[in-house]
């Protein structure tokens, strides 16, 4: 499928929904009502012959009664009338089906693999593209479209894109990433990928100006060969994130009863990851983490990085975190010892990077100075700063907040907070909160946030590693 054959998956002029409903509680009324209050320029239609309309809105008994042509149908009828559906869409000449309903390859049942069969026989004969079954759909932010199960997704643009077999990893990750702040250009969810899938969805976000990240959940390949060429001709451009399921023989047979699919051995994927400049990942959070990182510091190559915090054991930790990632912290010259050293007191503490200020809760007045002092050192690329924030300052501290942001800007030199998670008993809401307050904060002035120092280690160091693959392709 060419990249102009896209339009009716993510910008449809005309949407009809197979199956609509005015019960949100069914993927037909969740899907249409869903739709029904995004759209804007798009023309919507609910096939049902069993109501005459829902919510004030007319009702067709078959696609092939809409006066209109129709880019994009939404298939949410159960899986025995699905391949009439199908049937239904091709003699309407619709160009793009997407069908929610399961029920099909993956259940290993005959009669699924054959529907699932007829489905794709259907579309190959009349040029009709399909996209799932099993699947929750496609969001795109500028248009009607959005997965299951909400509306509530914003219109707004932003630089990343999501593909994957899971229709509730898709709606978990698109859902956090934009609880952290983080605007998508599309996300698809494609299911059993009957027919479009993983490679053709990566080909689509290579060349699209307006996805910068991609991240992806897959379970199975359909080509092997042809994704592997397609991933290596896409890192150079723009990073693409991977988490790849089924890789242990539980996770393989979890994988085949979910989407139909084949893991795959870990020792191929590990080769595959080194050939392709893909960025590994396993689970949400770590994809999150990439996210943050690829978006706040794209291009960071540095190897050496100092650390500062309060307490030996956080920075101690920190560095062993570090050099796993093959990341250097070097000792501070004199001079700059002495420039840190001016704002402490004279015991308790440590100036030689990393450095320990002696205390967890810091104060503007001498974080200020210390974090210039670090960031003008010729030893160091990068900054990470171990933040915690505790009952007894569990307020958001503006002035502390912009202490960060300002040094990195005046330095020239990325900053990088981690932020942990140190509430516990009556304090729990508050500190939160204020945590909640601090990420924001720095993610909207491209200071990433991370959970904790290894998390920021390793994350740092696979922006590292994609940015070497990058400069050796000549990118």
């Amino acid at each position: 499928m060419i990249d102009t054959d896209f339009q009716p998956i993510f910008k449809p002029r005309s949407v009809a929904v197979i199956g609509a409903s005015s019960d949100p509680m069914k993927f037909g009324g969740r899907a249409y009502l869903t739709v029904l209050e995004r759209k804007d320029q798009e023309r919507l239609y609910a096939v049902n012959p069993n109501v005459s309309e829902i919510d004030g809105e007319k009702t067709y008994a078959r696609i092939q009664d809409i006066n209109d042509e129709i880019d994009h149908a939404i298939v949410t009828v159960p899986a025995p009338f699905v391949v009439q559906a199908v049937a239904d869409c091709a003699e309407k000449k619709v160009r793009v089906v997407e069908i929610l309903t399961a029920g099909f390859s993956e259940t290993g049942s005959p009669e699924g693999i054959l529907w699932e069969k007829q489905i794709r026989e259907i579309a190959r004969q009349n040029g009709l593209r399909i996209v799932g079954p099993n699947c929750f759909g496609v969001y795109s932010p500028e248009s009607a479209l959005t997965i299951l199960p909400g509306p509530d997704y914003p219109k707004e643009m932003g630089p990343l894109g999501v593909l994957a077999q899971s229709g509730g990893f898709t709606s978990l990750l698109v859902r956090q990433a934009l609880e952290l702040g983080i605007l998508l250009s599309k996300a698809v969810s494609y299911g059993n990928a009957c027919d479009l899938n993983e490679t053709d969805f990566l080909s689509y976000y290579q060349h699209d100006d307006q996805t910068r990240i991609i991240a992806a959940y897959l379970e199975g390949i359909r080509d092997g060969k042809q994704f592997l060429e397609v991933v290596r001709e896409t890192t150079p451009k723009k990073p693409v994130i991977i988490w790849k399921g089924g890789l242990t023989p539980q996770g393989s047979r979890a994988v085949a009863s979910h989407t139909a699919s084949l893991g795959g051995s870990r020792q191929i994927w590990e080769s595959f990851f080194h050939q392709t400049g893909a960025v590994p990942a396993v689970g949400v959070n770590e994809i999150l983490d990439l996210i943050i990182g690829f978006k706040c510091i794209p291009n960071f190559c540095g190897k050496r990085v100092s650390v500062v915090g309060g307490g030996g054991a956080i920075t101690v930790a920190a560095a062993d975190a570090l050099e796993k990632e093959g990341i250097s912290i070097l000792p501070f010259s004199d001079e700059t010892q002495q420039a840190i050293r001016a704002h402490l007191p004279p015991h308790g503490n440590s100036v030689r990077n990393p450095v320990d200020v002696g205390s967890p809760a810091f104060f503007p007045k001498t974080f200020m100075p210390i974090l210039k002092a670090v960031a003008d050192s010729d030893m160091v690329d990068a900054v990470i700063v171990e933040q915690m924030i505790f009952f007894f300052r569990g307020q958001f501290d503006e002035e502390l907040a912009g202490v960060i942001p300002a040094v990195s800007e005046a330095s020239g030199k990325p900053f990088i907070v981690s932020l942990p998670q140190t509430s516990s008993g009556s304090d729990v809401m508050e500190v939160e909160e204020t945590r909640r307050k601090y990420r924001e904060w720095y993610l909207s002035r491209s200071i990433p946030v991370f959970d904790s120092l290894q998390q920021a280690a390793s994350t740092l160091g696979k922006i590292i590693r994609y940015n070497e693959f990058v400069t050796k392709c000549g990118a």
